[in-house]
């Protein structure tokens, strides 16, 4: 009987060890392996890490468990945390998993390109955390046809190893060049945390820095992150237009930013990010040196579930001195380290239109709307009467309306990885190699986030229209084009009838099978083009307050049958 029970368990592992895709390797093999394979169609490197540790950020868990003090230490301590990814890897966050499941098979499918029951292909994964790679490999086996995946469990020290020495061992691994534009919520807590504790942070600010939230003040009045003053989008902005110049500075002063500050200024965005960024590159377009922005902004501090503030914090004020200040803020603005403007306004990007064929070898007017916005198809404002796009411009990309930026983001709302963004480019034949990039959307909203993720990637020849396409259709003496493809007709405002544009028509017209603009994207399958019937806030902030149980798993129907021989054997 003994022998019996024993047979079944040998055949048991003999079948389970065949059925089983999964090897364990070393570093030197995983080294080996990303060699080999990093321009390999059949094998995908994905690091299961957030996007903040895939940038360039190192993680924080070793530190938090030691007497970390910021406020003794400074920001030279956080920056020497450094790492990074393999080059050409995909960012696979295993926190995605439960937070955004519904929603992840999509953009596995979208974006790398696995199937149910397509080609196969070979994964390997690497990770500081062992239960974090089971965790992918469990979802990705059983969702995907997969042939081998390769686990490597690396260590802090082992990825920075690689970073650092990557430019002599052929560029296998990368940090996005000005990751710290970027804060993690981990760097945002360690800057706040007091020395040795580990769950109460300051409640007082302190001049190191200042933390600005920048969204509804109703959403900052329920919580916020401690120490953080609320900044009003409204102090910067005529409705959908950016203030002139000096009444900008003014702003800045009365929250207590000087000109040529050397204090890190913090923005973050609650509920969506994209505020956040617009405020940013306007305080950097006035000379704004250390402007930060967190990563995916207030839902990112919520994942990580660390302490939130209810009570209001008071700013700080400059009011003193403000001539001075404003006449610093004014030649401050003047010196750009670009070789164009770091804003442009109507005229520069009418004078490029007019001089088309002039200028077109040095700059490139990119898009950041929806293509139905670009194609002219819908305005994406109720209150934009015209509908189209900038004579000569290349679309972008940004995500399903004037609100979303779903093709430049994660799902949790970071940046989606430089590398992806440059791919994507490349596909859009975006030159951003040899020339000038002006972005601009409808009104500075979007194309202020690209900006700033451009940045961070380390593009320099960028600048930003942050009029958009509501300054540009208000001015009747300007032309505009309708249509996908590059050579459709220029118009001028005030010799074309229309009436007030929609901003929920569909693409019909525009979008067919004779046209080779939608054929060359492929927009059928889009994310521009897909929208979600639940709202993604509704749902994230349900996944933030349901119950997370253990990994899902892994039931495939081959472990199933080997069930089902099991007990053929033992009745």
């Amino acid at each position: 009987m003994k022998l019996k029970y024993l047979f079944v368990i040998l055949f048991a592992k003999i079948i389970c060890l065949s059925a089983d895709n999964t090897k364990w390797i070393t570093s030197n093999e995983f080294y080996q392996l990303v060699a080999q394979f990093k321009s390999s169609n059949s094998h995908v490197i994905i690091d299961t890490r957030s996007s903040n540790e895939f940038n360039g950020w190192k993680s924080f868990d070793t530190l938090f468990n030691t007497g970390f003090d910021f406020n003794q230490t400074g920001l030279v301590t956080l920056y020497d945390l450094k790492s990074g990814h393999v080059t050409n890897s995909f960012n696979l966050d295993a926190d995605w998993i439960h937070l955004f499941e519904s929603a992840l098979k999509n953009l596995i499918e979208t974006r790398l390109g696995l199937t149910t029951d397509g080609d196969k292909k070979s994964l390997i994964l690497y990770d500081t955390k062992k239960e974090r790679l089971e965790k992918v490999k469990n979802y990705l086996n059983s969702h995907f046809n997969l042939d081998l995946v390769y686990l490597c469990k690396l260590t802090d020290a082992q990825l920075s190893q690689f970073v650092l020495t990557s430019n002599v061992t052929g560029n296998l691994f990368f940090q996005e060049p000005f990751y710290d534009q970027l804060l993690s919520p981990e760097a945002l807590y360690a800057i706040l945390r007091p020395f040795n504790d580990s769950y109460v942070i300051n409640t007082k600010p302190v001049t190191d820095y200042f933390l600005f939230e920048v969204g509804p003040e109703n959403f900052y009045e329920q919580s916020h992150i401690p120490t953080a003053v609320h900044l009003k989008i409204e102090d910067f902005m005529n409705g959908e237009k950016r203030k002139p110049k000096q009444e900008v500075a003014r702003a800045l002063l009365s929250y207590g930013i000087l000109p040529y500050n050397v204090e890190m200024v913090i923005l973050y965005g609650n509920p969506d990010p994209m505020p956040a960024y617009r405020v940013a590159i306007i305080m950097k377009s006035l000379g704004v040196k250390e402007v930060r922005v967190l990563n995916g902004g207030f839902r990112t501090w919520l994942i990580k579930n660390y302490p939130l503030e209810t009570y209001r914090t008071k700013g700080y004020s400059v009011k003193n001195r403000i001539p001075e200040n404003l006449k610093l803020y004014d030649e401050q603005s003047q010196l750009h380290l670009t070789p164009i403007n770091y804003m442009v306004d109507e005229n520069y990007v009418a004078d490029l239109v007019k001089n088309r064929d002039v200028f077109k070898e040095q700059y490139q007017l990119i898009d950041i709307r929806t293509f139905e916005e670009y194609a002219g198809e819908m305005s994406g404002y109720a209150s934009v009467k015209y509908k189209g796009r900038i004579p000569g411009s290349l679309w972008g990309k940004a995500g399903t309306d004037a609100n979303e930026l779903e093709d430049y983001r994660n799902l949790d709302y970071t940046m989606r990885s430089g590398s992806d963004i440059l791919k994507m480019w490349d596909e859009l034949d975006i030159d951003y190699r040899k020339k000038n990039l002006i972005f601009y959307c409808g009104n500075g909203m979007r194309s202020a986030e690209v900006m700033f993720y451009a940045e961070v990637i380390g593009l320099y020849k960028i600048s930003m229209y942050d009029g958009g396409w509501m300054d540009w259709s208000s001015n009747k003496k300007n032309s505009f084009q309708l249509g996908p493809e590059e050579e459709d007709d220029v118009i001028i405002f005030e010799n074309y009838k229309t009436t007030l544009a929609s901003t929920t028509a569909p693409l019909t017209t525009t979008v067919n099978s004779k046209s080779s603009f939608s054929n060359k994207f492929n927009l059928t399958i889009s994310s521009s083009t897909k929208k979600s019937t639940q709202d993604p806030v509704d749902v994230f902030y349900k996944n933030q307050f349901d119950s997370v149980t253990a990994d899902p798993s892994h039931a495939t129907k081959l472990k199933f049958n080997i069930f089902l021989i099991l007990l053929v054997i033992l009745f």
